[in-house]
């Protein structure tokens, strides 16, 4: 039977909230989890406790401790703790949410690597479930899998560094700033899923005859990995997802 992309998501969808492909997921939620919050927090107090100093020590220099009795000086302390106050409440503010926004990517990207070892195993659920007429040609070595890796974040980076003259433009700079990131998740997510099922040669003509498609469906999940919390519990249901794009396509092409 041909599958729709409706059919797939809803497909998708149910598999996800199975018991078997459930179990998968904690993994992943766990150890994103982990690391992302570990990394936000630590870097965060630090980022503060820095300021803190620093402001500390400019306005105590600048600051005049001569006549301690003086009503003037009395003032000024007053004025300084109030500005203090002020000056770390809109810091702190600043430092959560930039450091917020900056671990949406760090876990979309964490979710990535984790979800990588799991993906064989999610894939063979689903494939001996509702496809057990395909059989898997993944033929990609660990060494060619650390190659692919470094070579596709190497390609991330340069674009992001391309990209800075964007970043100042209101409106394309949401665009500039998820172009790099969008273009390691659907690199990465491809990969880990094609790679399992079929082998070099296979992939890129698949890739390559498929491309709209799977860029749709990439694009699709990579904005809903974007919505806080999301790339901590999802990551599985992507592999799901694409998975069953990957699985549809080819039996409809050997109907």
């Amino acid at each position: 039977m041909i599958k729709t992309e409706a059919d797939i998501v809803a497909l998708s969808i149910k598999d996800f909230f199975s018991k078997d492909i459930l179990k998968f997921a904690i993994l992943p939620f766990i150890v994103t989890m982990f690391i992302v919050y570990s990394l936000f927090f630590a870097g965060a107090s630090v980022a503060i406790d820095s300021f803190d100093e620093v402001y500390i020590e400019q306005t105590t220099t600048n600051t005049s401790f001569e006549n301690v009795n003086d009503k003037t000086y009395v003032d000024e302390i007053a004025q300084w703790f109030l500005k203090s106050a002020a000056i770390s409440w809109l810091v702190n503010i600043l430092v959560y949410s930039i450091g917020a926004v900056a671990m949406v990517y760090v876990s979309i990207f964490i979710s990535l690597l984790v979800i990588g070892f799991l993906t064989p195993y999610i894939l063979a659920k689903i494939r001996d479930k509702h496809y057990p007429n395909i059989n898997f040609y993944g033929n990609i070595t660990i060494i060619g899998t650390i190659f692919y890796m470094i070579k596709t974040i190497f390609i991330m980076i340069i674009l992001l560094l391309a990209l800075i003259p964007f970043y100042f433009i209101p409106v394309v700079n949401i665009f500039a700033i998820n172009l790099p990131f969008y273009y390691l998740f659907h690199k990465m997510l491809n990969f880990d899923v094609g790679t399992t099922i079929l082998n070099t040669q296979d992939l890129k003509e698949f890739q390559n005859k498929n491309t709209k498609e799977l860029r749709l469906r990439t694009l699709k999940l990579y904005l809903l990995s974007l919505i806080p919390f999301m790339s901590l519990i999802l990551p599985v249901y992507y592999v799901v997802y694409i998975g069953h794009g990957y699985f549809s396509t080819i039996e409809r092409e050997t109907i």
